[in-house]
């Protein structure tokens, strides 16, 4: 099975986990997946951090801006998870920060505006040049905006 469809079977499990539960089985294959597909997609990432995602982060490469300190910030959004995004940035705002973050959908063309708050901040020697910004998380968006986040989530894999 390739990732691709063990990604559509986890967010599949994902939705029904949400909405009338899981089964036990359910839930045992719905945790295999998270494992695997965090592991895929996060390479290195220690095992207690991805028990504290509520869900899995996928790669993806999305235009994005936000206003700090008065000016418009253009950056790229590099990964995306049901809750939250990351951000590639060499000047993120402190962390708890909240701003309206832009999401520049290409096809068709639109703009997803969602608010977030910075909870994580990665600069430094210890993280790789292409690796520089924020994890952002979801912040209460309108229901609009949250539907096309979650096509936006489960279409990152094309």
């Amino acid at each position: 099975m390739d990732v691709a469809a063990r990604f559509r079977e986890y967010v599949q499990l994902d939705r029904k986990r949400a909405g009338e539960g899981l089964t036990p089985a359910e839930l045992h294959r719905f945790g295999a997946l998270k494992g695997y597909l965090t592991r895929h997609f996060s390479p290195g990432m220690r095992p207690s951090v991805e028990d504290t995602r509520r869900s899995v982060r996928v790669p993806t490469r999305v235009k994005v801006s936000f206003a700090s300190e008065g000016e418009l910030v253009r950056s790229l959004l590099t990964d995306i998870s049901r809750h939250g995004v990351f951000v590639q940035t060499d000047h993120p705002p402190e962390l708890k920060t909240r701003f309206d973050l832009r999401i520049h959908i290409e096809d068709p063309p639109r703009e997803i505006t969602v608010p977030v708050e910075v909870v994580s901040v990665g600069l430094g020697p210890r993280f790789a040049a292409d690796r520089q910004g924020m994890g952002l998380r979801f912040l209460d968006a309108e229901p609009d905006a949250q539907r096309q986040i979650e096509a936006l989530y489960e279409k990152a894999l094309g």
